[in-house]
């Protein structure tokens, strides 16, 4: 095998993910002619020992690991116990991680050669290019990546975003009958980007690290051929879009949900789907036409209640777009999942109040059934390559400041003290609610035995 793609989440951290990416990357590079694979540690369950021997047993003469935040730890230990273990093959790594600690990751892993910056399909091609003969290319020409010669580490000017999506070929879908078996769902990719300016994002500053237009999408076309694709080939007939903004705004969002609608309608193709969006982003003619073909769900990235909040998180939105939002949706009968953010380095005691006060009432007047939920944040993250983080560190409110050991910062006292409380809360509740339930499971077992007890004596 030329490449192994390895995604090594760490199992049951987010069960409905399938890492697009890897999947991406290895149909391009079957396109250009080499043999590859994948090797989702996510979906196959696999801990740090099954990778190794998973990744030995194919001995891949290259190996290509996709590192986020949350998978770094897995990641790398991966990587080092491969190395002690023999693994001669060249190793590769990419994703939101190698981006933006790209020197950092080399100088702590003398095991990894390279690093991929940015998107990764036409860097990949010519770095493959250049493992497998030499004379084909030259490393010093290939731009995105950091690598490694000798003793010192040379960062290469970064690669240009691919204009044009439909010029991939659709990600492959090995592990597509894994998900359904699973009773999970397949996800798809319209677009790459993102079209906003939030602050605390670091999906902006990955493309951003690029030139070109960040955010782009696939033809509508395109789109829909891979959805009659998976329908035929799989019967998936249920859909989650990846996309950090499926919707945009204006005519351009109008134009590009009608084109959507007349498509799926004119393949007859019955499909189910859910969709991240902005709060700004919802309109009720949109969402009606969208409810039409199929949409179940939506992911609100609403983040606060408070504009001052939203205003420090460059929010470009205002408490009245975030509430006529949902209450859209409600109208609609369109699930929703809103995420919220309670506190960041200045929120004070009497916000987190108002939001708590906010979300209760919202809770109880617009949420509709159980799937609408409150996906809750009680602390903003800090992510390098975030415009944030180049503002608290100008500020001097980072106290932690590390590529692997993260990012962290202080809240307010008071602020910081109510939301320990939260978590306490949490777990009392928890605790009494699991304590009833067993307590209703025994008295329903004791009044069933009693029964059988007296059918033996009439």
């Amino acid at each position: 095998m030329d490449l192994l793609l390895v995604h090594p989440g760490e199992a049951g951290v987010d069960p409905v993910t399938e890492h697009l990416g890897i999947a991406s990357l290895k149909a391009y590079a079957e396109e250009k002619g080499f043999t590859a694979n994948t090797l989702d540690m996510n979906l196959e369950t696999c801990d740090i020992q099954d990778g190794i021997d998973k990744i030995k047993s194919g001995n891949p003469k290259v190996l290509g690991v996709s590192l986020l935040d949350a998978t770094k730890r897995k990641g790398l230990a991966l990587i080092r116990g491969l190395h002690l273990t023999g693994y001669t093959g060249h190793i590769i790594v990419g994703g939101y991680l190698a981006t933006f600690h790209a020197r950092e990751i080399l100088q702590a892993y003398p095991e990894i050669g390279f690093a991929v910056r940015g998107e990764g399909e036409l860097t990949l091609i010519e770095l493959l290019k250049y493992l497998f003969d030499e004379s084909v290319m030259d490393p010093e020409l290939i731009s995105g990546i950091t690598y490694r010669d000798r003793d010192k580490i040379i960062e290469n000017p970064a690669r240009s975003l691919i204009k044009y999506l439909d010029e991939l070929p659709r990600p492959d879908r090995k592990y597509a009958p894994l998900i359904l078996e699973k009773e999970m769902h397949i996800r798809l990719s319209f677009s790459r980007g993102c079209w906003a300016h939030c602050s605390f994002c670091d999906i902006i500053s990955l493309y951003g690290t690029s030139p070109g237009k960040q955010w782009r999408r696939r033809s509508v076309t395109g789109l829909v051929d891979e959805i009659v694709y998976l329908y035929d080939k799989f019967g998936a007939d249920y859909f989650i879009f990846n996309d950090d903004n499926f919707l945009t705004k204006g005519k351009k969002n109008q134009k590009i949900i009608d084109d959507f609608v007349a498509e799926i309608k004119k393949r007859d193709v019955k499909i189910k789907f859910d969709m991240m969006c902005r709060a700004d982003s919802v309109q009720r003619e949109a969402m009606q036409k969208l409810k039409s073909i199929g949409l179940q769900g939506v992911f609100l990235g609403i983040e606060s209640f408070d504009q001052a909040h939203l205003d420090r998180f460059n929010k470009d939105t205002t408490v009245y777009q975030n509430l006529r939002a949902i209450i859209i949706l409600y109208q609609l009968r369109i699930e929703f999942v809103i995420s919220i953010i309670l506190a960041d380095a200045f929120t004070r005691l009497r916000d987190l109040i108002i939001q708590f006060s906010l979300l209760y009432k919202i809770q109880r007047r617009y949420f509709f059934n159980k799937n609408c939920k409150i996906s809750i944040n009680q602390k903003l993250e800090i992510y390098r390559g975030s415009t944030l983080y180049e503002q608290y560190r100008a500020m001097g409110l980072l106290y932690k400041d590390d590529w692997y050991e993260g990012y962290d910062y202080q809240l307010k006292f008071l602020t910081e003290l109510r939301l320990k409380l939260i978590k306490l809360e949490g777990r009392l509740y928890t605790q009494w609610y699991n304590l009833r339930n067993y307590s209703k499971k025994i008295r329903a077992n004791t009044r069933l035995v009693i029964i059988k007890i007296f059918n033996m004596f009439i």
